[in-house]
């Protein structure tokens, strides 16, 4: 009895330490043909100075971002809705383009009762404006340079977001108008 109880003892010691070994190093996963594979995300090129400066979309489309979420007038917030998206009407005149900015890209001439915000570009400067409703106060103002749009939007994180905002942005340019 004891001749086999030392052979036995021996493979159940063996078994047990090659069972521990194998639970301890999981084998490596091998790919499967039903496994997806993973995502990568893709990377959206930077907004630059220059790459404003060829896309005019892209650059209403920054000034539109700044207006609404870090410019102090509250009328701009009636722009807001980054799904309905936006209106460009370009106005030329002899000394300067005005730029109206009308909340909706659809939206039709009947709609257009209220005077809407608007902005200028003159020397890398851009000038919101606001019309005050309600008020006999004079129009709200502010100048931001189209640099510290480009920074602002590079510290929110949100060049995709502006990116994706040019597919609902509708620019609708008038002739010019001589003095």
């Amino acid at each position: 009895m004891k001749k086999l109880l030392l052979p036995f003892i021996t493979v159940l010691i063996i078994g047990t330490v090659v069972g521990i070994v194998t639970l301890h190093h999981a084998p490596a996963a091998t790919p499967t043909t039903t496994a997806k594979k993973a995502q990568v995300p893709r990377r959206v090129a930077p907004i630059t100075a220059s790459a404003v400066a060829k896309d005019p979309k892209l650059k209403y489309s920054c000034i539109i971002y700044y207006a609404v979420k870090h410019l102090k007038i509250q009328r701009w917030q009636e722009v807001s809705d980054f799904k309905l998206g936006w209106q460009v009407e370009i106005y030329h005149e002899a000394s300067q383009s005005k730029y109206l900015v009308w909340p909706d890209k659809n939206i039709k001439t009947s709609a257009k009762a209220l005077q809407p915000n608007w902005f200028t570009i003159k020397n890398g400067q851009v000038t919101y404006d606001s019309f005050g409703v309600h008020t006999f106060k004079k129009d709200m103002t502010a100048t931001v340079s189209l640099t510290t749009i480009i920074k602002q939007i590079q510290q929110d994180h949100a060049t995709k977001t502006v990116r994706n905002m040019r597919p609902n942005l509708v620019v609708k340019e008038h002739a010019r108008v001589d003095d």
